[in-house]
């Protein structure tokens, strides 16, 4: 039995290694970055383990910054990311909630390019001397986004005798399994994960791995997950509501689209919650589709309110292409949202087509109206069964379950 496996099960504290590209920092400007790590590693912390996260992000020449202040929201709209800001290339280290966090920027030439062999050996240089300051000797090493966590991780391996871990978020992308020689790299880790299930299956294809990478789902906090077992919210009819970024492969203009078709007598409203390079356009379409008032953009608001729009909303919609695992989507269920989401997408297998929620097509608006015409047809018995189901989905999602069974799939794969 490995010293992982017989600590993990006698219920020892663990010291947990979390290295990953992106991780939400206080200089993130008006976008925060996606809280998938964060979440897991508070509560491992919560469970009595030690964490540390290393956060290794890019850091580009100067006249990067430059341009991208001028066209921020034309390649954010674009491109479908946050552009990185000036301040993002100096170092962090700060404890919040009992993780320790670091950020030590990585120098990269090209958006999207593989890191030098000679920045991956200074980054692991400097990873070993941080914990041999803290002295911390991880027993697990996790790692999301392959590049460059790859390179990193096996580096690690070397000094430590620790269990590995790979999840991959869309990037085991044909270019990188050969910029990256994946193939053989992967070799190398301890345990592999995906972002969805779909996800699993195509990584397994492509790097002809014997098991199929377990499926690494986002949860839901506990006090949110469990809010409305007992009792739903009060919905207003015909209320449907979108949270997340204004970039073009959330298709969030495909919902506008299908509203106005679904509701010719513009009998319905829609709260737009997020921002982005999209807003503008988005709004001149609300305007064209003549629905402009049927239509509130709410721009960024705090997670607090999220909730409350969440809660008193009917319908949440997002059908983004190629999403990986929208947290938000169980944050919806939990608020006893029916829920609307991208058919062959991060939340396939969860979310079940008619029971506790819906599928469409991606970018597909008269798939969607169709899908928002079986829901304004639905009794009030019907909606309500489907929004029960819903939170009962979102309770075996809880971020206490999901960051235990995240453990058992390391130790087990």
């Amino acid at each position: 039995m490995s010293i992982v496996r017989k600590k993990y099960e006698s219920g020892d504290k663990m010291n947990i290694l979390a290295l990953t590209s992106v991780y939400p920092q206080p200089d993130d400007g008006e976008t925060p970055a996606t809280y998938t790590v964060q979440y897991f590693c508070e509560q491992w912390v919560k469970k009595g383990n030690n964490v540390i996260v290393i956060q290794n992000s890019s850091r580009f020449p100067k006249f990067f910054y430059k341009l991208s202040k001028k066209f921020e929201k034309k390649l954010a709209a674009r491109l479908g990311f946050n552009v990185p800001k000036k301040e993002s290339i100096k170092n962090i280290y700060r404890v919040e909630n009992g993780v320790k966090i670091y950020r030590f920027p990585m120098k990269k030439i090209i958006p999207h390019s593989k890191f030098r062999k000679g920045e991956i050996t200074r980054q692991v240089d400097i990873i070993v001397k941080t914990l041999k300051d803290n002295h911390f000797k991880p027993d697990i090493i996790i790692s999301h986004w392959v590049n460059p966590q790859i390179d990193i991780i096996i580096k690690l391996k070397k000094f430590y005798n620790a269990r590995t871990s790979l999840v991959f978020h869309n990037d085991c992308t044909k270019y990188n399994i050969e910029k990256l020689a994946l193939k053989e790299k992967i070799l190398n880790i301890d345990a592999i994960g995906c972002r969805s299930l779909k996800s699993s299956k195509d990584v397994q294809n492509l790097l002809n791995l014997k098991k199929e990478p377990f499926v690494c789902y986002s949860g839901v906090p506990d006090e949110l997950a469990y809010k409305y077992k007992d009792k739903l919210p009060s919905k207003k009819k015909n209320s449907f509501i979108y949270v997340g970024r204004l970039v073009k492969y959330k298709n969030v203009d495909k919902i506008l689209i299908a509203l106005s078709r679904a509701f010719p007598q513009k009998n319905f409203e829609l709260k737009v919650i997020g921002v982005g390079g999209e807003l503008k356009s988005l709004i001149n379409l609300s305007k064209s589709l003549n629905i402009e008032k049927n239509v509130c953009f709410l721009g960024q608001i705090s997670r607090k309110e999220v909730f409350d729009f969440l809660s008193k909303a009917e319908t949440f919609i997002m059908i983004s292409n190629n999403e990986t695992f929208g947290m938000v989507y169980l944050e919806a269920m939990a608020m006893g949202c029916i829920t609307i989401a991208s058919r062959n997408g991060g939340v396939d297998g969860i979310i079940k087509n008619g029971i506790n929620g819906y599928l469409s097509e991606q970018g597909n608006e008269n798939d969607l109206a169709n899908v928002i015409n079986i829901i304004k047809k639905l009794n009030n018995k019907e909606k309500e069964n489907m929004q029960m189901n819903a939170v009962k989905t979102a309770i075996e999602f809880s971020d206490s379950k999901v960051s235990d069974k995240y453990l058992d799939n390391i130790k087990e794969w």
